[in-house]
């Protein structure tokens, strides 16, 4: 008599397949029918938000009277709303190249829940112009808090609704 388990033995049948989920394991989730509209929203909604933020980024530094550190806010804000526009972009009409090189760049993005931190950090950016004047500090403000609400948005609909952000990202065509 061997004390070894079935599966140890070259020979022996392999055992039966659980019947129950494996832990760690997704179970699949039924796509609405709406998914795609609510997604559309969100993205041209974060389109208009990346313009907003690129548009006090560069009233930042044209307001902003000699050399402080507003003017190193201001070009992070700009190139944070482009980077943002432009991977919403990718899902209107994807640019292998461009798609390319951000998954390889802003990898986290591609994921709701990278892009939901990603927005709420961004938010906290808009809120570092200080001595730029009214109306950059102003449209900051206001595009920081749309941002913070957009980011935790993003995140509660990932938690309460998965089915609504199940997609896929982007793809880069094979060469």
């Amino acid at each position: 008599m061997s004390f070894e388990p079935a599966w140890a033995n070259p020979g022996a049948p392999a055992p039966a397949a659980p019947q129950q989920p494996q832990y760690g394991t997704q179970p699949t989730i039924q796509v609405p029918a709406n998914a795609g509209t609510v997604q559309n929203l969100l993205s041209l909604f974060n389109m208009g938000l990346a313009v907003m933020m690129s548009a006090s980024g560069v009233l930042g530094i044209a307001k902003n009277s000699g050399f402080s550190a507003d003017i190193f806010v201001a070009l992070y804000m700009i190139l944070f709303g482009v980077l943002l526009f432009t991977y919403e972009l990718m899902w209107w009409k994807t640019i292998d190249s461009v798609t390319r090189v951000l998954r390889k760049n802003f990898g986290f993005l591609f994921g709701i829940k990278g892009k939901s931190f990603f927005l709420i950090f961004i938010a906290f950016l808009n809120f570092g112009l200080n001595s730029a004047g009214e109306p950059a500090k102003t449209l900051g403000m206001a595009t920081g808090i749309c941002l913070l609400i957009d980011g935790i948005l993003h995140f509660g609909i990932m938690l309460k609704y998965p089915e609504y952000v199940q997609y896929t990202p982007p793809q880069v065509s094979a060469r």
